[in-house]
């Protein structure tokens, strides 16, 4: 559960059993997921101390169809989180390989410098090819072909 900003008191004029205004929070269960509710400022799930342990839901009852879209894209934005972890993981890895590859050259060209071998050697670095004006060229043959069949059936 996150903890959401306390309305200010004209907008919840009511307190909890304590005497404190309520706080706002957001409810994460699968049940009832991003739905709001009102409870005592104290509230807890983890600790045994949970104030007056005061409850009302503050948003209306969701459908099961609003449940089942929100619950879907929680779930794709924990995987996409970790799509993007593996992904920097993989880059950083990359990153490394290339400065050691690069020390690499370096050492090699010293090397056959010392050998006697006066070769011009020249590191050309790459980055990688853009396909975008292909993509774009394919999608556009695909969509005018598309159009000609059902234009000529």
């Amino acid at each position: 559960m996150s903890r959401d900003t306390v309305f200010s008191s004209s907008r919840l004029s009511s307190k909890c059993n304590c005497q404190v205004p309520l706080a706002v929070v957001k409810s994460w269960t699968r049940e009832n997921p991003g739905r709001r509710f009102l409870t005592c400022k104290f509230y807890n799930p983890g600790i045994k101390f949970c104030g007056c342990e005061f409850f009302r839901w503050y948003d209306q009852n969701q459908c099961d169809w609003q449940r089942d879209v929100i619950n879907e894209l929680v779930l794709d934005k924990k995987l996409l989180c970790k799509e993007m972890e593996i992904i920097k993981a993989e880059n950083s890895h990359l990153e490394e390989q290339n400065k050691r590859l690069k020390e690499e050259i370096e050492l090699l060209m010293v090397k056959s410098k010392l050998d006697g071998n006066d070769t011009n050697v020249e590191v050309v670095e790459t980055s990688p090819k853009n396909e975008w004006p292909t993509t774009l060229y394919v999608v556009l043959f695909v969509c005018i072909m598309t159009l000609i069949v059902k234009v000529l059936v």
